[in-house]
């Protein structure tokens, strides 16, 4: 039998996301996901408080991390294909709102979802956009 196929099939190892937190972002999320093993920066860890929302997407992409922020005007933003988004949009946005969605959601999250949309996290769950 041909040594290639004696050779077992690697899988590549489940790679978690990455994100970056815009300065809108709860500290207690943070946490949260640094609790639950992400690997977490805020634009305030990267001195970069005041940036614009370009500079900030420019800084995820660059850096392979999915942007979370609660800032709606990334709705209207022009997407780039590796743009890694989600947009919190919960009513009040506070952290015993904000946590436990994530808590319930963040399992279902699906990278190659994010190629072709941004994601949407409310009451109702993880809604795709296209993005523009």
């Amino acid at each position: 039998m041909p040594e290639n196929l004696l050779r077992k099939k690697v899988v590549p190892a489940y790679k978690k996301p990455k994100f970056l937190l815009d300065e809108n972002v709860s500290n207690n999320l943070k946490k949260f996901l640094i609790s639950s093993g992400y690997d977490v920066v805020s634009a305030q860890d990267l001195n970069k408080r005041g940036a614009k929302n370009s500079e900030l997407m420019d800084l995820a992409r660059v850096n392979e991390r999915i942007l979370i922020t609660y800032d709606k005007d990334f709705f209207h933003f022009k997407h780039k294909k590796d743009d890694l988004l989600i947009i919190i949009d919960v009513h009040p946005l506070i952290d015993e709102n904000v946590i436990p969605l994530f808590t319930k959601y963040i399992h279902s999250l699906k990278l190659e979802d994010l190629t072709t949309n941004f994601i949407i996290l409310d009451h109702k769950g993880l809604m795709l956009e296209k993005k523009k």
